[in-house]
């Protein structure tokens, strides 16, 4: 029983650390560190690289789950010389799911 308990309380803390991502700090990341590849907002925007999806785009394919679109945004990524820490791909991932309402 305290095995279960345990593991209850290891994905309930997995859980919010997404719950405590920072929209706004993610907008402010997305404006510096991705919008010379990426359309970061929701608006469109013509001069953006074909190649790198926009936000939207993105949000959509993960079905605005942030724990997912987190989990991509610490991977390998082939044309960005950075990666950003998993707080910070948090709270990316939370103005990404932002983007949806």
């Amino acid at each position: 029983m305290k095995r279960v308990a345990g593991g209850c309380f290891v994905l309930c803390l997995a859980a919010s650390s997404v719950l405590a991502a920072d929209a706004e700090s993610g907008k402010r990341l997305a404006q510096q560190r991705c919008a010379a590849c990426h359309i970061v907002t929701g608006s469109p925007r013509n001069d953006f690289v074909a190649e790198a999806p926009p936000f939207l785009a993105i949000g959509r394919k993960y079905g605005f789950d942030t724990e997912a679109i987190a989990f991509n945004l610490v991977g390998p990524h082939a044309k960005m010389n950075f990666a950003l820490t998993r707080p910070e791909a948090n709270d990316v991932a939370a103005y990404i799911q932002s983007l949806a309402r």
